[in-house]
């Protein structure tokens, strides 16, 4: 195996950003892995981690329990080295890890209509991290267009796909459409806006 192309910097500078998530995300991380890779996959998985000093111990995770928000990114960068995974393959986990999040699981439950879904977006959003605020900015069902904008949560470009498939996944959920698409329309990575904001539309 290569040798991790991320710093020690980085990562401390990840660990030591302001702000909390919850341990279920490391844990349906870790579940997709075991799904998707096997055994084989969770093995490469952790020796990743332990080459970096192991900051995410996906045995030792706790979902309920608050852990610093910049690891979210760390156990993205994690599964992207060791299995040589770019931006799509990113997207597609975003996208697959709803369906072992409890709480979206109650969400999909008692909101089923696309207005009430994502008014309770935001809320929960806090109910995973302290840090950033989720906007359901526009939901226009004539113009079948909803528009998220995700302010002061400028982590790490690795999360950009990951939202993107998320937020596409609470979509196909609730919208009544085999033709649904996600972009992201703003990114502050990109200098084009101080938030991320994305724009689903379906037909």
């Amino acid at each position: 195996m290569e040798n991790s192309q991320i710093a020690p910097e980085e990562i401390k500078r990840l660990v030591e950003i302001p702000g909390k998530v919850r341990g279920e995300v490391f844990l349906s991380d870790f579940k997709y892995i075991k799904e998707k890779k096997g055994p084989k996959g969770v093995r490469l998985l952790k020796r990743k981690m332990q080459e970096w000093g192991n900051p995410v111990s996906y045995d030792k995770v706790h979902a309920t329990i608050w852990y610093p928000v910049g690891l979210r990114a760390v156990s993205l960068l994690a599964i992207k080295e060791a299995f040589g995974w770019g931006n799509k393959e990113i997207f597609d986990l975003g996208n697959a890890i709803p369906k072992f999040s409890f709480i979206v699981k109650m969400l999909m439950k008692t909101f089923l209509s696309i207005q009430r879904v994502f008014d309770e977006s935001p809320k929960y959003w806090e109910k995973h991290y302290t840090k950033g605020v989720l906007e359901n900015y526009k939901i226009d069902q004539k113009q079948k267009c909803i528009i998220l904008r995700l302010r002061n949560f400028k982590i790490h470009p690795i999360l950009c796909p990951l939202y993107a498939g998320y937020f596409l996944r609470i979509g196909q959920y609730v919208l009544k459409s085999k033709k649904i698409t996600i972009k992201e329309t703003r990114c502050s990575f990109r200098g084009d806006a101080s938030y991320h904001e994305y724009t689903i539309r379906w037909v």
